[in-house]
């Protein structure tokens, strides 16, 4: 007798074994496609999202400290003598310059109405956070000297 085999064994599926190869390359090449451009968009997000921070340097003379709140060049100089703070000018909403108004002894944001108080203290607006408060060194004379970072 002849060795008989099932029809269903000997059957091969060539189609079934290029699906997946074919799967198996345009997954790999899937994968270097989103590589590749990984690798080409980094540096133009990269250079999107630097910021170089910069110094300056502002000084106050004493001629210029007339009243309880002094401006300058982006900073807000409260007090007088020992007891001075500065301030940036910056909303810290979305970096309006503050206005002070000497009535009310507030800062106010003329963009989107952010308050703060006498102190630089949010009080009321879509800004959430206080003002930024900045080292101040009192020199010789009375000359005040602020760093700020831009």
């Amino acid at each position: 007798m002849a060795n008989i085999q099932h029809p269903a064994s000997s059957i091969q599926h060539p189609e079934t074994d290029m699906e997946r190869r074919g799967f198996l390359k345009r997954g790999l090449l899937w994968l270097m496609y989103v590589s590749g451009a990984a690798v080409l968009a980094y540096p133009a997000f990269s250079f999107m999202g630097f910021r170089k921070i910069t110094k300056k340097r502002i000084v106050f003379q004493p001629d210029e400290l007339s009243g309880p709140v002094c401006f300058k060049e982006g900073v807000y100089l409260i007090g007088k003598g020992a007891d001075v703070k500065a301030l940036s000018a910056r909303c810290t909403h979305l970096g309006c310059i503050v206005n002070y108004d000497a009535v009310s002894r507030n800062f106010k944001c003329p963009c989107h109405g952010s308050i703060f108080g006498p102190s630089g203290r949010w009080i009321s607006g879509p800004a959430g956070k206080d003002l930024i408060s900045i080292p101040a060194k009192t020199g010789p004379g009375g000359v005040v000297e602020v760093e700020l970072e831009i």
